[in-house]
């Protein structure tokens, strides 16, 4: 606290003392510790918060002085402080927070405690005592590394749908959840989905190795489980032709989700100048030799063989 010298019209530091014998001198005028709006109605010299930023609180203000609640009525012993503060540690069977302590408390209170063998800070005092500080709290589930885990809207089935049956990567459905490859990882492990090695190879199924099987009995180039863009993986590719052939499953495909993913992804290839054909399983199943005749029609269309000449 700093005052005026009326004559070097200058501002010099009110010393501790002279706040402290203040202090006491408003107590002993009122009959009781002043608060600090009665402190400032009856002070001659300083101000509650000039004192209150001189040490570090009203409180310890009043502490300092021998005016706080506890100066105030008998001085609880520090042994007896020390016997509660084992007794509640015993009976939480850690170290109590403040708020804990102050709930189970029978005598004295966490902010006496403090003072008393922390110099006001808590986790201090419980070193003095001989015990650890109490634990902070565990960050919240969606809060750090794993934060958008539990964010991403997304089914366990609709998850192994996406990853398994249509073969995106861990990349490409992050991208379409605009969340991390690492929360889809997670999602996946927590799902007990098995991690592929390599994202782009998968187990072939029934339809699509009669379409390969067909396709190379013709002799026709093709690409298996070709990654367009990083973002959809088609079952087969005629690069030169840039036509894309699609083998949907009977089931997973009949599917409202997946109908409309598979226009999206339609969408997207017509855009980048590819030829969509998509076969049914049961197509494939009963005449793959007829799917793949539209093939050569396409490619056809699309680039006319020349015709030999005699």
């Amino acid at each position: 606290m700093v005052r005026m010298n009326s004559r070097q019209g200058l501002y010099i530091e009110i010393p501790k003392k002279i706040l402290i014998n203040e202090v006491r001198r408003v107590a002993h005028e009122l009959g009781k510790p002043p608060t600090m709006l009665e402190f400032d109605h009856h002070s001659k010299n300083g101000r509650s918060v000039t004192c209150a930023k001189k040490f570090n609180g009203w409180k310890q203000f009043l502490t300092q002085a021998g005016l706080s609640s506890d100066a105030t009525r008998d001085r609880i012993p520090d042994e007896e402080l020390q016997q509660e503060f084992r007794r509640i540690h015993e009976l939480l069977g850690r170290t109590p927070s403040c708020n804990e302590f102050n709930e189970y408390k029978t005598k004295g209170s966490s902010a006496t405690i403090a003072i008393r063998f922390g110099k006001g800070s808590w986790p201090e005092a419980c070193k003095t005592l001989g015990y650890l500080p109490p634990q902070k709290k565990p960050p919240p589930a969606i809060g750090g590394w794993n934060k958008g885990i539990d964010r991403v809207r997304l089914n366990d089935d609709k998850l192994r749908s996406l990853y398994e049956v249509e073969g995106l990567s861990a990349s490409a459905i992050a991208r379409q959840l605009k969340c991390g490859r690492g929360t889809v990882l997670r999602r996946l492990a927590r799902a007990g989905i098995a991690i592929k090695r390599v994202a782009y190879l998968q187990q072939e199924t029934t339809p699509e190795s009669l379409l390969y099987a067909e396709l190379e009995r013709r002799r026709i180039p093709f690409m298996k489980q070709q990654p367009i863009d990083g973002l959809y993986v088609v079952d087969a590719l005629i690069p030169g032709a840039r036509v894309v052939i699609e083998a949907d499953g009977d089931y997973w495909h009949k599917l409202p989700e997946l109908q409309e993913r598979d226009k999206r992804k339609d969408r997207y290839l017509k855009g980048r100048g590819y030829h969509i054909l998509r076969f049914w399983e049961s197509e494939l199943k009963s005449d793959v030799e007829a799917c793949v005749d539209k093939i050569e029609d396409e490619m056809d269309r699309i680039r006319p063989r020349r015709k030999k000449t005699v």
